[in-house]
């Protein structure tokens, strides 16, 4: 499994290009403010083929820019719980992001649950509904490669806010303490804000901080 990584938009998010090996298919994961460019040329430096887009939970700042994928016909995938959000991108302050002129939603031609699976190019993700951030966050685990995209659950040094609508700290709790029970310390995290690739032994003892 190979990852690639990029930040985009006003508050940092991090976008990826998912592939088993060069000239295959691959995904895209997120699709932040001005990441699609990055996206284009990371597949065509490997030869890639975009298989899909994928969206680890309905945030703007996580979906502002799927309409664009959308728009070249390109599937998008997401788990159950906030397609409302991405039917209709918004942030919950405006005025934090310079009042961004409205984008249009999608509505996701995929929708998973827990214990469903993305396949493509000979890899495989299961799926873990992994909300507290918002209704809506999954967590995509690849255990035969040890890698996990994470949305915004949990960071290298850190955790996803709770203090967002219908976000939930008993939640977040809940799905914290799943994710560092049932994925190995050794395998690698890749969330939607800073630094990616650290393993969940290295995550745990700052998630524990805010526990």
């Amino acid at each position: 499994m190979i990852i690639k990584g990029g930040t985009f938009g006003p508050v940092a998010t991090n976008t990826y290009v998912v592939f088993a090996e060069r000239g295959g298919p691959a995904i895209a994961v997120d699709a932040p403010w001005g990441g699609i460019e990055w996206v284009d040329h990371t597949l065509a430096r490997n030869d890639l083929t975009l298989e899909a887009l994928y969206l680890t939970h309905g945030h703007w700042d996580h979906c502002v820019d799927a309409y664009r994928f959308a728009e070249r016909g390109v599937p998008v995938w997401a788990g159950g719980g906030d397609e409302d959000w991405m039917a209709d991108p918004a942030p919950f302050n405006p005025a934090l992001f310079g009042n961004p002129p409205k984008r249009p939603g999608v509505t996701p031609d995929r929708v998973v649950g827990e214990g469903d699976t993305l396949e493509f190019g000979g890899l495989t993700l299961h799926m873990l509904h992994t909300p507290g951030h918002s209704p809506g966050c999954w967590t995509a685990w690849d255990k035969e490669h040890g890698e996990a995209l994470v949305g915004d659950l949990i960071f290298a040094q850190g955790i996803g806010r709770t203090d967002f609508p219908r976000s939930s700290p008993r939640d977040m709790l809940a799905s914290l303490e799943r994710v560092m029970t049932e994925i190995p310390g050794d395998h690698r995290i890749y969330p939607g804000h800073g630094p990616w690739g650290v393993t969940m032994r290295e995550a745990e003892p700052w998630a524990r901080m805010f526990m």
